[in-house]
């Protein structure tokens, strides 16, 4: 069956939002699309320095915000860009795993167009690889029909605000990104805006509306 990712999604590109208020957008959204009362929404953002425990971490999240996606530990911060995927499962044909094998894909056509060799990888290391180096986590959480959470990839992220974590529950080295693997300063919103139009291209999404703020 062709996946349908409803007659209208919102797409939001926004900026540098801190962590609660991204939430707090992800949740109010999440109800609407479980309800079938708006399109699938996917949030194109930054965030302030922040950590999140996701629900297999165990043990004192030493101040880290505990979340409901899958996964471990992780940091988000300027020069990360993240997205979150507010999509109702039932209504666009797709599981969790085909929903993961989508982002992988976009991620690695990005890379890609970049010149830089991805790779998906599954189960504890899911996310997109580069020979040794992970450059992308995703982790998503699904309440009754619908995800929330998504994706980070480390474009101009400073890679030593991980060295405190176990990120994904790997050691800190493990990461990397676009600007480290090829020793250059990338333009975050060129990148942005490439990885949106691959993201309407591989999720065929036609039918649209953009906000560029949080409303």
């Amino acid at each position: 069956m062709e996946q349908d990712f409803n007659k209208c999604s919102m797409i939001y590109d926004l900026g540098i939002v801190d962590y609660l208020k991204a939430l707090d957008l992800q949740k109010k959204i999440h109800d609407k699309v479980n309800k079938e009362e708006s399109g699938d929404a996917f949030i194109f953002l930054q965030h302030p320095d922040v950590y999140t425990a996701g629900s297999h971490f165990r043990g004192d999240t030493g101040g880290a915000i505990k979340i409901n996606r899958g996964g471990y530990l992780t940091y988000h911060g300027p020069g990360q860009l993240v997205v979150y995927y507010i999509i109702n499962l039932k209504r666009s044909n797709l599981d969790a795993l085909k929903l993961i094998r989508l982002i992988q894909d976009s991620v690695i056509e990005l890379l890609g167009y970049y010149g830089i060799s991805g790779r998906a990888e599954l189960k504890e290391k899911t996310g997109v690889w580069v020979g040794d180096k992970k450059i992308c986590s995703i982790g998503l959480g699904i309440d009754k029909f619908s995800t929330m959470h998504g994706m980070g990839l480390n474009i101009s992220t400073d890679l030593k605000k991980f060295n405190i974590i176990n990120p994904c529950n790997f050691s800190p080295e493990i990461m990397t990104s676009m600007d480290a693997l090829q020793n250059k300063s990338y333009s975050f919103n060129d990148v942005k805006e490439k990885f949106i139009e691959i993201t309407l291209r591989k999720f065929k999404i036609t039918d649209y509306k953009t906000y560029r703020n949080i409303t």
